[in-house]
Order: structure tokens, then C-alpha cells, then sequence
């Protein structure tokens, strides 16, 4: 079938996600490699943006191929009344590999969102276990049990109906109003565009924000758990300030909530660990990861830590999925493991993510533009802002879908120098898959720095 033929079925046929679908115009797939899209019209595309930041080992790894291939001629999905081999094996390599004993349960699900979803029900299912111990009815006249989620404005977490609910993201809006009660927003802590106090007190300021939050929605006896994504990914790729993880995870104790670690995007050795959380001194009680954990295979975890999973030994847990633990998803996600915790893999991310972050100071440096870059390992953005000392955005957090000068650079950037970025972000957005070399990186920065050229012009 030749390009035109299934780009225009797919174009006629299929619902794109977060658009309007009147001009939709996908460019034809012939092959992929590495870090490279090949298009039936000859092109030769380097996807910066790691398909939907899933493709964290690049495409057609042959180390995970030729472990689906023999998953495929053995079982590839029973019920989990039946036990498979890579699907033990991936719970017990996870339960080991994350922080804190290894005395943990997993549960698997297809996507990100739902592993959110798992770990909403399972905290509000601990919370109402251990606060009603004995069936006996709760001596608090308003509430059952503690049930709200303390979540973050500038956060994602998901489409499904949970997910989206404790998003911040103005993705959220389209699920409104119904979306599910009990869910409570506070500011990120964000260093450069801090909400309270200023870039030195930003940390001591939010805690202390959230601390009077949790208070003022019932504390223990209302909340159930705090969400936060340990880098805030889609809306900005927004790295904690010092202190702040390790002074949230104090004040859950303070409060005995559960805290839940969302790691979708930053799992799986993107900022130079295997999770963002292991560079900080912290224990999750909740982890969740997703996108890149199946490597091409759809596959998500929500992992319990033991305090929490073993409360499910005789309550039931109240949750299930179709496809839960599907062989052939953890057999490639098993080889996507050892990969990323092979020898010397995880400290090469961190030595390219050195060298690509000097280079973005340096093009910050060089365009006016640029208001910040920032991040951590092989996940960086430089937010773009119409001036620098007002640091007035290009793209508010509220104008999530606003044309602006990010739409302009990534259209640029895609036609101009076979670069592919999202256009919906709020500057560049610079993820690549894990494997990228330094020269494909020199490629990108590159292209960067003709369409900051542009920004330029456009801006200021």
C-alpha cells in the first residue's frame, strides 16, 4: 500500500488524541531505528520526544525483539489465576528494584493511567482498612473514611477517569464535571516560577502551604494520600527543589498519609536512575510506572509497598483489568530491565545528560528567548518567554492549546530539519531515546538553535 494510500485512510478513519481532527495529516511510517522515523516519502525524522516519551530504548531494540519472539511461541496472556514465567519475574524484579524492602506486591496494567487508577483505589482502600479496622463505624459524623487526594496543579497523570481527575492539566477541563469528587490541587513547587516565597525559600514556603492545606481538608481523618509526579513531566519538565521530596515525604508521615510516586515518564533510567525518586533520600509507599516500562509492548505498574500491600492479605483488593499482567508485555519489559540496569548504561545517560544540559545554558545564554532550561538526565525543556526579565511565558499553564511561537518551532523544526517535537509543551521539548549518541545530539542542538533564532525574532 503505497503513503498516500494508509496516511489518508488513517487521516480519514482514525480519532487523534487531543485534536480537532479537521486537518489531520500523518506522515507514512515505512521503518523505524534507533532514534530515527523513515517516512515513505524518503525522510529521515529524529523523534525527540521518544514517541510519547515509550520509546526509551529506541525502536526495534533487537535484545527486546528477540525476547518477545520467544514469549510469542510459548503463552503470551493467561488470567492471573495461572502463573507465567516473565510475569513473576518482573513483579519480583520490580518489588526489588524500587525503594525500600522487597517485601512488596505489584499490580499490572496496559497504561500509566490506569496503574493512576490502581494506585488511587488501592490508597483509599488501605485508608479505609486501617481507619475502620473491625467494620465498626467511623466516630467522625462527616466522613466514612478518609478518601480526598492531594494532588498538583501543573501535573498529568491521565486520561482515564480517575486520572484525569487528580490532573492538574487543563486537559482536565474537558472531564468536567464529572470528574471524580475528593481530589484537591495545590501549587508545584517550581524554583523558577515559584508561587510562594522565591527561589531560595521555595521549598520551606510550598511545605508550608500544603501543610495548612492537608489541615484545612481534614487531615488524617479526610486524606487519604498526596500525588505528585517526582519531575512534573507534560507541564514542564520541572525538577524539585532541593528538600522538597524529602520534606513532603515528612510531612505524609506527619499527617499518615500515603505519598504516591508517579513515574510514568521518569522511570526506566530517563533522568539517569532507574526512577527519579532514587536521587532522593526517600521511601514512596505507592510507585508508578508506565510509557517506557513495556518498551513496545503496552505495560504499566502500580507497586505497593509492604505496610500497604499487606493490608490486602485478607481485605480485598477492589480493583482488576483485562490483559493485568500479560506475558509478553513483562517478558519485554523484563528485557527492557536488564538493558537500563546493565553495566555502565545508566551512567552513560547521566554523562550525555551533562553534556546535553551545558549545551542548552549555553544556547539559554545565546537567545534572548529562552527563559530557563532545566532538567535532569535525558529529560530537559528550555521554557520560552516573551521577556526574560519579567519572565512572562509564551504559553500559559491555563493555555495548554493556544497557538503560539512552540507551535511555529516544532512545525519548523519538523519541516526544516527533520526534528520531531510536540508543539503543545510550553518551550522546546528535549527527550530523546536513551541510546542517542553525541553526534545526534550535536544534530538536535543544532536545529535547536536555528528555531530559537526564530523565537527571537518572533519575540523579542
Amino acid at each position: 500500500m503505497s503513503e498516500r494510500d494508509f496516511a489518508t485512510l488513517q487521516a480519514t478513519y482514525l480519532m487523534q488524541c487531543w485534536s480537532a481532527q479537521k486537518g489531520y495529516a500523518p506522515l507514512g511510517v515505512e521503518r523505524t531505528e534507533g532514534c530515527w522515523i523513515h517516512t515513505t516519502d524518503g525522510r529521515k525524522i529524529f523523534d525527540l520526544r521518544s514517541a510519547h516519551e515509550c520509546i526509551n530504548l529506541g525502536f526495534n531494540h533487537p535484545r527486546i525483539l528477540d525476547a518477545m519472539r520467544r514469549q510469542l511461541e510459548s503463552v503470551i496472556y493467561v488470567t492471573d489465576d495461572f502463573a507465567t514465567e516473565p510475569t513473576a519475574l518482573l513483579a519480583e524484579k520490580l518489588a526489588h528494584l524500587t525503594p525500600g524492602s522487597p517485601n512488596k506486591k505489584v499490580f499490572f496494567s496496559q497504561s500509566g493511567a490506569a496503574a493512576i487508577e490502581a494506585a488511587i483505589k488501592g490508597a483509599r482502600m488501605y485508608k479505609t482498612y486501617t481507619s475502620l479496622k473491625g467494620n465498626q463505624p467511623s466516630e467522625d459524623p462527616f466522613y466514612p473514611y478518609p478518601y480526598k487526594i492531594v494532588s498538583r496543579y501543573r501535573s498529568w497523570h491521565g486520561a482515564t477517569a480517575g486520572a484525569t481527575s487528580v490532573s492538574g492539566d487543563p486537559r482536565r477541563w474537558f472531564a468536567e464535571p464529572f470528574t471524580l469528587p475528593g481530589v484537591v490541587f495545590a501549587p508545584e513547587a517550581n524554583a523558577y516560577r515559584p508561587p510562594f516565597g522565591d527561589a531560595q525559600t521555595v521549598t520551606e514556603a510550598n511545605l508550608g502551604y500544603l501543610d495548612y492545606l492537608i489541615e484545612q481538608e481534614g487531615g488524617s481523618s479526610r486524606v487519604a494520600a498526596v500525588l505528585v509526579e517526582t519531575v512534573v513531566g507534560s507541564n514542564g519538565i520541572i525538577p524539585p527543589p532541593t528538600g522538597y521530596l524529602e520534606g513532603l515525604r515528612d510531612l505524609c508521615d506527619k499527617w499518615e498519609l500515603l505519598l504516591i510516586v508517579d513515574e510514568t515518564m521518569t522511570g526506566m533510567g530517563r533522568t539517569g536512575k532507574l526512577l527519579a525518586v532514587e536521587h532522593y533520600d526517600i521511601e514512596p509507599d505507592i510507585v508508578v510506572m508506565g510509557k517506557a516500562l513495556g518498551a513496545y509492548c503496552p505495560t504499566a505498574a502500580t507497586i505497593f509497598s509492604e505496610h500497604v500491600a499487606s493490608v490486602f492479605d485478607e481485605a480485598i483488593f477492589g480493583h482488576g483489568q483485562s490483559y493485568s499482567g500479560h506475558a509478553l508485555g513483562a517478558a519485554a519489559a523484563l528485557a527492557g530491565l536488564e538493558v537500563v540496569m546493565g553495566e555502565g548504561f545508566l551512567e552513560r545517560v547521566q554523562t550525555l545528560g551533562r553534556y546535553l544540559g551545558s549545551r542548552l545554558f549555553e544556547l539559554k545564554e545565546r537567545h534572548p528567548s529562552v527563559g530557563d532550561a532545566r532538567g535532569m538526565g535525558l529529560f530537559w525543556t528550555l521554557e520560552l518567554v516573551k521577556d526574560r526579565a519579567t519572565k512572562e511565558p509564551v504559553r500559559k499553564a491555563t493555555e495548554k492549546y493556544h497557538p503560539t511561537v512552540v507551535t511555529e518551532i516544532a512545525g519548523y523544526l519538523l519541516k526544516e530539519k527533520n526534528v520531531y517535537v510536540p508543539g503543545d509543551k510550553f518551550g522546546i521539548w528535549i527527550v530523546p531515546p536513551l541510546i542517542v549518541s553525541e553526534a545526534e545530539l550535536d544534530f538536535v542542538l543544532e536545529a535547536i538553535d536555528g528555531a530559537l533564532d526564530l523565537a527571537d525574532r518572533r519575540l523579542i
